[in-house]
């Protein structure tokens, strides 16, 4: 017994002389989390199960009231289908025009990848706010996009492109496309390039080696990239705030002005709490049917 007593009350003090560089290299990354992601978190959890001060009926103690509330408002189940369907269709677009700019990145000179990276790198960092003016600029009644089109004479009026889901869309798009590319590129980067020579030299066309061999190895990268878009767009505020319009409000400007206008946190919380919820079951949801069908390793 007094020797488990001895072993046991060394094995900390053994951990500690272990592993002491590694916790000390990550104790200040704790500490971050710690101090701006888990207790405002844990905080903002907490209040979505409080009444707020306008609420009938309001009493003491923990209640699920604000999601009863949050599943019965006809405005946040028409919001959160139209948020559901924008990062779905933003996502497939950019899968679409990732997946072939990766693979050019995988097979181009040095010069031009580095041209790629460079203006991939370039449209990451540069601010939002400015890309999506950017936008206004090129779709607004007046822009470069309408003027276009009426100087090859398509059309005579301009067409209302801006405050629509399409130029909600479109900002998104732009805004993913690092997310998405430089995941599905990193996976392309480690397939072997002798399984496509083998199977070029055994017959195999291009199409049926990027079907059979490329598609099926890149897919974790796939899965990163879609998963990074789909959250960016699901979260997104800015861009639907500028590019958009009342009428296409997405589920952050939602909670937004339950929590900034109305300062009813306990309902805007709930929603940020539903929509975080749903969206870990979706993706959740995606990788189990890569996993199954796909046989992917995600």
């Amino acid at each position: 017994m007094l020797l488990a007593t001895t072993s046991f009350s060394r094995t900390p003090l053994s951990f500690w002389k272990r592993y002491r560089s590694g916790i000390l290299l990550l104790a200040p990354l704790l500490v971050f989390l710690l101090c701006f992601y888990v207790i405002p978190l844990t905080n903002l959890l907490a209040q979505s199960f409080s009444f707020s001060s306008g609420d009938a009926n309001r009493h003491d103690g923990w209640t699920f009231y604000q999601y009863l509330k949050t599943y019965d408002s006809a405005r946040l189940s028409r919001v959160l289908i139209r948020t559901f369907r924008i990062s779905f269709i933003t996502v497939l677009i950019t899968l679409a025009l990732s997946y072939p700019l990766a693979l050019l990145l995988l097979r181009a000179s040095r010069r031009l990848r580095t041209a790629i990276l460079i203006l991939t790198f370039v449209s990451l960092a540069s601010s939002l706010i400015v890309r999506n003016y950017g936008w206004v600029v090129v779709l607004a009644d007046g822009g470069a996009l309408n003027s276009l089109l009426i100087g090859l004479g398509l059309i005579d009026q301009p067409i209302r492109f801006m405050y629509s889901e399409g130029a909600i869309i479109v900002g998104l798009v732009h805004f993913a496309i690092p997310f998405m590319v430089l995941p599905i590129y990193g996976s392309l980067l480690r397939i072997p390039s002798s399984m496509r020579e083998a199977a070029l030299s055994l017959g195999s066309s291009e199409w049926a080696c990027l079907r059979n061999i490329t598609l099926p190895l890149s897919l974790p990268g796939v899965f990163g990239g879609t998963m990074l878009t789909f959250a960016v767009s699901m979260s997104a505020y800015v861009t639907p705030l500028m590019l958009g319009s009342p009428s296409t409000a997405m589920i952050s400007q939602v909670a937004a002005e339950q929590l900034l206008v109305q300062l009813n946190f306990p309902w805007g919380a709930a929603i940020i709490v539903t929509l975080t919820v749903l969206t870990f079951l979706l993706v959740a949801a995606y990788a189990s049917i890569l996993r199954k069908v796909f046989r992917a390793t995600v």
